[in-house]
């Protein structure tokens, strides 16, 4: 079956349209093995994984296909989101309990010649970004409000995904 793409324009700078999977929920159990003041960051680094899971071409749900997305046991679905003003992808969530979350955005950008540009990334807490499979770029902060971190990449001529 063909694959059909949609084609945004950039948002001032900002890729406002996704295919997001997750979040996935993992309970922190022995929770007293990271207690410590960087406890949340233990937790982040304990469950960090270099590669990011996405082994099949990410598609939004439609009439001929479920979307499907697995890493290990977890399985989802791609969902379309298209960010508001804030530029954001938002899956906050309240869990009663100690939980890892990792969740999964996925878009592709389009150039007409290879170029190295600045990406900035803006979480509340850990994130990893891949760019044509390469694990490019990490940080683990935790912070009450989001964050920024820029850093270059070099993007090749036709589609880059990210």
């Amino acid at each position: 079956m063909p694959v059909s793409y949609v084609r945004y324009d950039l948002q001032n700078g900002y890729v406002h349209n996704w295919l997001v999977a997750g979040p996935q929920e993992i309970p922190v159990s022995a929770l007293d093995r990271f207690s410590s003041e960087d406890a949340k960051l233990r937790v982040a680094r304990n469950y960090f994984d270099k590669d990011s899971g996405i082994v099949e071409m990410p598609v939004e749900p439609g009439s001929l296909t479920e979307a499907k997305f697995a890493v290990g046991d977890y399985k989802s679905t791609w969902s379309y989101v298209r960010c508001l003003q804030d530029h954001f992808v938002d899956l906050s969530a309240y869990y009663c309990t100690c939980r890892y979350l990792r969740a999964w955005a996925y878009a592709q950008v389009e150039l007409p010649t290879a170029q190295e540009v600045e990406l900035t990334l803006t979480t509340n807490g850990p994130a990893d970004v891949w760019l044509n499979e390469d694990h490019v770029h990490r940080h683990e902060h935790f912070c009450h409000y989001p964050r920024s971190a820029s850093f270059g990449a070099c993007l090749v001529k036709g589609r880059n995904e990210i």
